[in-house]
């Protein structure tokens, strides 16, 4: 069963396409303490409708928090350069810092920051695009741009040539 820690956005696309519990039951699903907590309260729904998501009572049974201190998510955050630094939300920091102390999981967001800081990171095995978490849990779909495995690996790629040039780090 493969670990995959999830961004929010992951998390509320899920929620929209109706397939969380299938993902959930094929995969150890980890979610940041930041994303649990602060990030993910609703999808909307294909009339438009707002629907609640409520993953703390997941917790410890189809799902794990994982966290950091605030200092950590601090100290990590300030390795890297302005540009990237602003572009991060708390809760794709954490989820990085933690892909970051690990090795034994795959982060899926479509975030391209965030995916981009996976390569600097020197994680690219690591990174996993929403198609291809999909596909490894037995599911396909049509799937929106930011979805696809080429708009993961360009942005991967972007975020290698970034570490190439030492370009990215403060």
């Amino acid at each position: 069963m493969r670990i995959v820690l999830l961004d929010a956005d992951v998390i509320i696309d899920l929620h929209r396409y109706r397939i969380w519990e299938h993902i959930v039951n094929k995969n150890k699903i980890l979610v940041p303490s930041i994303v649990l907590r602060w990030e993910v309260y609703f999808y909307e729904n294909e009339f438009g409708l707002k629907k609640s998501i409520d993953l703390l009572d997941e917790v410890g049974k189809s799902i794990a928090e994982v966290s950091i201190t605030a200092d950590e998510l601090r100290d990590f955050k300030n390795n890297f350069a302005r540009f990237i630094e602003e572009e991060l939300d708390p809760g794709e920091t954490e989820a990085l810092k933690i892909l970051n102390d690990l090795d034994d999981c795959s982060f899926c967001t479509c975030d391209k920051v965030a995916i981009k800081v996976i390569s600097l990171l020197g994680k690219q095995e690591q990174g996993l695009s929403f198609e291809k978490l999909l596909k490894s849990s037995g599911i396909t779909k049509k799937l929106e741009k930011k979805h696809t495995e080429k708009y993961f690996r360009k942005h991967l790629d972007e975020g290698s040539q970034l570490r190439i040039q030492r370009f990215g780090f403060k």
